[in-house]
Formats: C-alpha cells, sequence, structure tokens
C-alpha cells in the first residue's frame, strides 16, 4: 500500500511540473498569433532557462525541414563584416550553435565560404515552410 501511495503522489508531482512548464511558457511566451503558437510548439517541453536545449530543438527540426542547400538574403549585418545587408547568400548547411549568436550556417557569397547567423537572414524562393520556419526562429532568437 506504502508503495502505491508513492507512485501516485510521485505521478501527481510529474504532471504538476508539467503543467506548471506549460504555464510559465505560454505566460512567457503569449500567444497572440498563429506565429507565436508554432514557436510555442517547438519550445513547450523545454524548460526556460535551458537556452542551449531550445537553440539543439530548432536546430534538430532545421536539419529534418531544410532543404540544402538554398538561397537567402542577409536582412540585417554589422558594418565592417564581409557580409552585409541585403547580399544574396547560398545556404549549403547548419554548422555550429553558439550561446551568443545562435544557429550558425555555412554560407557562400560568391566564391567565398563564411559562417553566418541563421536568425539574420531570409530565405528566397517558393518554399513557403522553410521561409515560415526560419522566421519564426529569427523572431523567438530577436525576443528570447
Amino acid at each position: 500500500m506504502i508503495l502505491v501511495h508513492v507512485e501516485v503522489e510521485r505521478n501527481i508531482k510529474n504532471v504538476a511540473e508539467r503543467i506548471y512548464r506549460k504555464m510559465w511558457l505560454k505566460m512567457k511566451w503569449e500567444i497572440h498569433s498563429e506565429q507565436d503558437r508554432r514557436i510555442y510548439e517547438v519550445l513547450k517541453d523545454i524548460k526556460e532557462d535551458d537556452y542551449m536545449i531550445a537553440l539543439e530543438k530548432w536546430e534538430k527540426i532545421f536539419k529534418e525541414k531544410l532543404t540544402f542547400p538554398f538561397e537567402a538574403m542577409v536582412e540585417d549585418s554589422d558594418d565592417g563584416r564581409p557580409i552585409q545587408t541585403g547580399d544574396r547568400l547560398k545556404v549549403h548547411g547548419i554548422g555550429m550553435i553558439d550561446d551568443l549568436h545562435g544557429i550558425i550556417v555555412d554560407v557562400r557569397k560568391g566564391r567565398k565560404k563564411y559562417a553566418f547567423e541563421l536568425c539574420l537572414i531570409e530565405v528566397f524562393g517558393d518554399n513557403e515552410e522553410m521561409k515560415q520556419l526560419v522566421d519564426d526562429y529569427s523572431v523567438w532568437f530577436a525576443n528570447r
């Protein structure tokens, strides 16, 4: 009887923790639009302070849903960098995750290879799912 009671307590605690996490995330990431809902669906099972886990989740989704290489345009860049706002790039794959800059992709500008922040580019082409996915990530990254 005591073992059953302990197991019931453990299950109640686990359910309560999941509910708390979902409620906390909804409060932190308020859902006002379809984009907010999509971002919430990506992050709903991740604790607020698990930033690297969130980036790894985005990376996993990108590896499943992005088709490389793809064309992109730079939406924002610091002055003095070799890649500037408005430049066209070819994105060849995910290079790494950086705790400060997020997901870094391997790109080419002309014949030169670079590493560049995914959150600073816009996908070109007809694949609306890819455009939307990268835009969702960029919005999340800017507001994290």
